[in-house]
């Protein structure tokens, strides 16, 4: 690489971490500062990582400090607004989490800003790098199962959670093919959110992609199998049945199901390796002059695109086609609407145990110098509330 990078962090929560063991793996990158409003939470990541610059929002960091590339690691509505800051502070390249917004809206002033400071915009669709979803990609490239006709995922913890891979997944798998219309369904008697994001008790959708292929997603409606990162593709001469760490391939030369070497090589995905890690390499490639990120702002617009398009078909009882015109995120809209009346009251958010505001902060610093993963202690100690 032809020179060193600097990166920042902005929101010292779960996600954080992960992103930290990335940028450790990646030579070409020095992590400078971080942003968050919560000084306990800063004041741990700078010591815990020796981060020397540490500042309460984006803004103060990107005027300080200028790191060439920010990590958004804050809750869904918060990725918008803060990709926005970094980008017009300067940021020449930025890895958003998923899901990338909540709403086309912000999704579209995202990639718009990007494309006018000329920032790269990456989400954080890392599982593209994990080595089951390379291999099961390259295998329906090579014709191993014929044309894909049908695709089906299975997930839970909300359409905008895990949903969001399995839909990015299962489109990455095929080559990103254009989305032509989709129908959907969705249940919500109850006063349930996810990181603050109002979503769904159950929902389904068909997705009709490009090249006649469907796509069909379940959420919350079957917890057993369920996953971010399964699915299984038909064919019109086989089936594929992918995960992030196994493949498993029928067709007419297989003699059944058989499982399908992966291609590991080091600093691969989900086995041996950090997805996040090769996620940043991708990104330097891209700033360097390289192909666009497999994971770029424009490719996860369309996976956003998917899920808001389902919600606006189970409010309007119709087909959706894409493009489509609601900015807005259909689901608030079906709330305000009073489309989904709470039958159980009582709001609850299923990502409650991330909160930081009531913790003991003395007994978090104890049990993390212990060794304990950060997930685990914000459960422990946000049971004792």
């Amino acid at each position: 690489m032809a020179r060193k990078y600097t990166a920042a962090i902005a929101g010292c929560g779960s996600i954080a971490h992960a992103h930290m063991e990335g940028y450790a793996l990646v030579d070409e990158i020095d992590v400078i500062a971080v942003a968050d409003p919560v000084e306990t939470a800063r004041r741990q990541y700078m010591e815990e990582y020796r981060i020397p610059h540490g500042f309460a929002t984006v803004e103060e960091m990107m005027a300080a400090v200028k790191p060439d590339i920010v990590s958004v690691c804050v809750w869904h509505l918060l990725h918008a607004p803060m990709t926005v800051a970094a980008a017009q502070g300067g940021a020449k390249g930025i890895v958003c989490e998923k899901p990338m917004a909540i709403g086309m809206a912000e999704a579209d002033r995202m990639v718009e800003v990007c494309e006018t400071t000329g920032t790269k915009l990456v989400i954080g669709h890392q599982r593209r790098f994990t080595p089951g979803w390379e291999k099961a990609r390259q295998l329906l490239r090579d014709g191993a199962i014929g044309e894909p006709l049908w695709v089906n995922c299975t997930v839970a913890e909300g359409l905008a959670n895990w949903g969001t891979h399995a839909i990015d997944g299962a489109r990455f798998v095929m080559d990103d093919p254009k989305t032509l219309w989709v129908m959907g369904a969705v249940e919500r008697q109850t006063d349930r959110y996810e990181r603050d994001t109002a979503i769904e008790d159950a929902c389904m959708g068909l997705v009709q992609l490009e090249r006649n292929i469907q796509l069909f997603v379940q959420s919350d409606l079957m917890r057993e199998g369920a996953s971010a990162g399964w699915f299984l593709i038909r064919g019109t001469g086989g089936l594929l049945d992918v995960s992030e760490t196994l493949v498993r391939l029928m067709n007419a030369g297989s003699g059944g199901w058989t499982d399908v070497p992966l291609d590991m090589k080091e600093g691969d995905g989900a086995i041996g390796g950090n997805t996040h890690a090769a996620q940043m390499r991708e990104l330097l490639a891209w700033l360097e002059g390289g192909p666009e990120h497999r994971g770029s702002g424009y490719k996860a617009r369309d996976t956003v695109e998917i899920m808001m398009a389902l919600y606006e078909s189970a409010r309007h009882h119709r087909v959706v086609r894409l493009p489509m015109e609601e900015k807005e995120y259909p689901l608030d809209l079906m709330i305000r609407e009073d489309k989904l009346p709470v039958v159980v009251p009582g709001r609850y958010d299923i990502r409650a145990f991330l909160r930081r505001e009531r913790i003991d902060e003395a007994a978090y610093a104890k049990l993390r110098a212990e060794g304990m993963g950060h997930n685990e202690i914000m459960i422990r100690l946000n049971q004792r509330q």
